[in-house]
């Protein structure tokens, strides 16, 4: 079972959830875009876009080890 998983950090999920916390948390002491309008829509599209690399996703992720 470990040769049908991977590392949690070559995961385009996690990083896509990554990099969206850290917009939104920057976004907030920047307001590059107004927070009224880009958390909402965080809140929205994401989960659509989880959705859609699950459905893609061909192998389970580890935390750690081999």
């Amino acid at each position: 079972m470990d040769n049908e998983t991977k590392n949690i950090l070559v995961s385009k999920t996690f990083w896509v959830n990554v990099i969206t916390f850290v917009v939104v948390i920057l976004n907030r002491n920047t307001k590059v875009v107004d927070p009224l309008l880009i958390e909402p829509l965080a809140v929205v599209i994401l989960p659509f876009v989880n959705i859609g690399l699950r459905a893609v996703t061909k192998e389970a992720v580890r935390l750690r080890g081999k």
